[in-house]
Order: structure tokens, then sequence, then C-alpha cells
């Protein structure tokens, strides 16, 4: 009699905790995702926090949460994940009634690109483990992996020609909105400069004089087609590398740049142009787009695309040419530009399987960066 009152108890039991279950088990129940920030470099270290709240009586003694990203980006602790083209991460935790359970996860972003994390999701099984729950989460945590820095021994002497060249070529004015001093006045100065309050105090003429400004502009241009049918992605993502490189130490000396690729943005599937700017968002913009760049994508002729407005700079545009493609088309295109005087520096990558060929007439305008040192 005893065994069987114990039994019909036990089965009671099992029935009402699967009842409750069934019903109760993702009430109250929060869980979310969130990256230590939305932006890291090649290389760098994250981390992504996992929160669990679960707001009633009701323990949680087995929760899986599930998740997916990229398989680029490699986990510390991987043995609860499965890798195929993607990360599918998956960790078990046990969380009691009214708690609140946060584990950190700690990655490192081996490859530059565009990340979401995404199919929050979570099992949870009841009390005697006997049956499995899933509910989904929202989630829309995205990460921006900008490409890393290059060889600063290397790029810098680079930049300080590039930059050199730049200044000598640049239209100075003076800009009426940033006052430096005021000065004595002398024989060139216009009436409007003048500064009549202090003309009195000190009874000669003074005038406001005032900081210069540089019309120039340089307009980076990044070519990522195909020199051949194999994939020398060493190359393209060197290529990106030196276009942000370039971009970030140009915007740092105040200069505007503007940007066009043909390489295939992963969200939109075209082209990218961005047009003028300076400032750290302007930088921060420039990175974005080539973070998103996705080299499995195969981009359209560059020529086709970007002669005309090579063609066409002004003369205060100065034209930056990133390309390791350097078939006579091309070369066509910038021997023009040279007959036309058009100023311009080509930075070529290059490796010993992807060498550099025989270019005439424009070896003054050439720069080659051995991607292999």
């Amino acid at each position: 009699m005893i065994f069987l009152s114990v039994l019909l108890g036990a089965v009671l039991l099992y029935l009402l905790q699967n009842y409750l279950y069934k019903r109760y088990w993702n009430y109250g129940l929060e869980i979310s995702l969130a990256l230590s920030s939305a932006t890291a470099f090649e290389g760098d270290d994250k981390i992504i926090s996992i929160t669990v709240v679960n707001r009633k009586v009701l323990p949680l003694p087995a929760l899986k949460v599930k998740f997916r990203t990229a398989s680029a980006l490699l986990f510390e602790d991987d043995n609860n994940s499965k890798i195929t083209d993607h990360y599918y991460r998956s960790d078990l935790l046990s969380v009691m009634m009214f708690q609140k359970l946060e584990r950190s996860l700690k990655f490192n972003c081996s490859k530059r690109g565009y990340y979401f994390f995404s199919d929050l999701t979570c099992v949870c099984s009841n009390l005697f483990l006997t049956s499995e729950l899933i509910s989904s989460f929202d989630t829309r945590n995205f990460l921006y992996v900008f490409p890393k820095e290059v060889s600063a021994e290397r790029f810098d002497p680079i930049f300080r020609k590039l930059f050199g060249t730049i200044l000598t070529k640049r239209l100075i004015n003076e800009d009426p909105f940033e006052f430096r001093a005021i000065r004595e006045y002398q024989p060139f100065d216009t009436m409007n400069t003048i500064n009549w309050k202090a003309s009195a105090k000190s009874g000669e003429l003074m005038v406001n004089s005032h900081n210069y400004t540089s019309s120039v502009q340089v307009h980076l241009y990044l070519n990522l087609e195909r020199i051949s049918l194999l994939q020398h992605d060493d190359i393209m993502e060197e290529s990106i590398r030196l276009a942000s490189a370039f971009a970030s130490s140009l915007i740092h000396q105040g200069i505007p740049v503007s940007l066009t690729t043909n390489g295939i943005d992963i969200t939109t599937k075209m082209t990218s142009y961005l047009q003028e700017g300076s400032g750290p968002g302007h930088i921060e913009s420039v990175r974005e787009i080539l973070a998103r760049i996705d080299l499995t994508q195969s981009p359209p002729p560059f020529v086709p695309l970007c002669s005309k407005n090579l063609q066409t700079s002004s003369s205060q545009e100065y034209c930056l040419l990133i390309s390791s493609y350097q078939r006579q088309d091309l070369q066509d295109i910038l021997a023009e530009m040279t007959a036309a005087r058009k100023d311009f520096l080509w930075i070529i990558p290059y490796s010993k399987y992807a060498p550099l060929e025989e270019i005439h007439g424009l070896e003054d305008f050439i720069i080659p960066w051995n991607v292999s040192v």
C-alpha cells in the first residue's frame, strides 16, 4: 500500500511539474546578448555576454542557450560549439528562481568583416529532464571588424612622400571662420579685414589674420578586380588594409577623403562610393565600408566603372589608386591622366605568386608594396 502511494505521488509530481514547465517555463524569462564593443580591429579580443533573468518561482535547472555567428570569430572556450560555415554556440546554464545569471565569452576577431550574432534560442528541460521546450529571442547584435593596421615602419615613408606631394600642389586660402591673431596692417590687406576696435586701442591700423585652409582633397580608388583565376586573398586583404591606413592618415592631417571601390558590399550586394569628408566620423564610415567588402563575390571590372571619374578629376583632387590589377586597359587610363597632367599615385600590392608586371611610362607614379614582407 505504501509503495503504491509513493508511486502515485511520484506520478502526480511528474505530471504536475511537466504541466507547470510546459505552461510557465518561459514566463518572466529574459535572455540577451551584449557585445563589449560594436567595433574591433583584426586580431583584437572581444567579449560577448549572455544574460539570463528568471523572474518566477519555477527554477530552470537545465537551460541551454544557443546562438549563431561567423566562424571567423574564434572563441576561447569552444567545447560547446559546432563549426561549419558558421559558428554555433551552445551553453548549459542552471538558473534558480528569481535569479539573474551572466556569462562572459571571450573571442578573437581573426578576420576583417561585418558579423551578426543571430538565432538566439534557449532549450529548457523539466525537473526530470524528460522533455525539451524551445523558445527564440530577438537579438540585433552586429560587429564591425576593421582592417588591421599596416606596418608603420613601411607605411610612414610612403605616406610622408604622398603628403609632401599633396602639400606642394594644394591651393592655399585664408579661412574667414578660422581666426588666428591680430597683426599690424600691411599694404596688401583689404579694408574688410581691419579690426577697428583694436586699431582704436593701439593708435595704428590692425587687421584680423586667419588660419589657412587647403582646398585639396584625395579621391581614394580601391580596385579589387582579380588578376587571375586564383584567389589571392592575401593581396586583396592587404589592399583593403592600405586603403584604411591611407584614409585615416590623410583625414588626421585635415585632408578630405572620398572613396570608390568595386568591392561588393556584403549587405547591399553593390559597389561602394563615399563622398569626401573629414573628421573621426568619416574615418569610421570609411572603415565600415571596407569591413563590409565581401571577397567571395567577384567585383565588376574596374576600368569601365571608374575611368570617367579618373579622367575628369578636378585640379583640386588628388587620385590615390590601390590596385594589384596591372593590365593594359588600366595602364592606358593612367597614361592619359599623365598626359593631361592629372595628379595621382598608384600603389601596387604584389607577391611572388602575383608578381609585378613591366609597366612603361608610369614609373614615377608607382609605389610597389610587397605583401610577403
